[in-house]
């Protein structure tokens, strides 16, 4: 895919809310348009964090899940309809992506991610969000994030409240991973998910606009701050809380 330098008069106008902002400017919207994200699971943060990196103008999404559209996942997944129903959720998805914004790359995988399937694609993208929704899929993101030297951006629903985590834990300033916080156990491998303790529409798409706002963020400006802190926000309260997280010398994966 052929690296963008120049904006077009179309771009300019499409992304020019955007382009006025200081942060971004031109300088920065050509960054966020270069810039290739896999999401990791099609469901409510996943739908939501697509529709905005699309909007945003990233012009090469992945995305991965290997289920198929049901009714239950209407009050949360955005961009699903009624009439998707039995269809791939990638499909579905990378057609409704598409509509928003013709010009960007969308690829599909209708896959279930594992171990050694994911060295046919992972080369081709910077930045992983991670989407899903147990911990066995989460530690094996972030086991393949940091072989893999890719950024990743996380983000766990609980209820009402929205756990979001940004790691680089490859890089030379001793920055944790995923693992760090949360050390590999059976019992976190038997965790619930939101089948079984229940979501509000609202709070998913949350969660996914803010997995989409953190590596947009970090795209723009690679600060220390997102790989050092994570943020958790009660919806319930409007409150959110940062907390301060650091390597575990002693973690499996990422040790020093």
């Amino acid at each position: 895919m052929k690296k963008i330098t120049k904006l077009s008069d179309k771009q300019l106008e499409r992304y020019s809310r955007q382009i006025i902002l200081e942060k971004i400017a031109t300088k920065g919207q050509i960054k966020i348009m270069n810039s290739k994200i896999l999401i990791l699971g099609c469901g409510g943060l996943g739908t939501t964090a697509a529709t905005y990196l699309a909007m945003a103008g990233v012009n090469r999404i992945g995305i991965l899940d290997f289920d198929n559209v049901s009714l239950s996942n209407l009050n949360r997944q955005i961009l699903f309809y009624e009439n998707d129903i039995g269809k791939k959720k990638v499909d579905v998805l990378s057609s409704k992506l598409k509509n928003i914004n013709s010009k960007i790359n969308v690829e599909v995988f209708p896959i279930k991610l594992n171990s050694k399937n994911y060295k046919k694609f992972i080369k081709n993208y910077d930045y992983l969000l991670d989407c899903t929704d147990n911990f066995k899929s989460r530690y094996l993101i972030n086991d393949i994030c940091v072989e893999n030297k890719k950024i990743l951006v996380s983000a766990a629903l609980y209820n009402f409240e929205i756990q979001v985590f940004s790691f680089k834990a490859w890089s030379k300033k001793k920055f944790p991973c995923y693992r760090c916080i949360f050390p590999f156990s059976e019992k976190n491998l038997k965790g619930i998910n939101c089948n079984e303790m229940g979501i509000l529409s609202s709070v998913a798409g949350i969660g996914g606009t803010l997995q989409a706002n953190t590596v947009l963020n970090i795209i723009l400006d690679e600060s220390d701050y997102y790989f050092e802190n994570f943020v958790i926000y009660n919806t319930e309260k409007n409150t959110s809380t940062n907390i301060t997280i650091e390597k575990d010398i002693k973690c499996s994966v990422c040790k020093i």
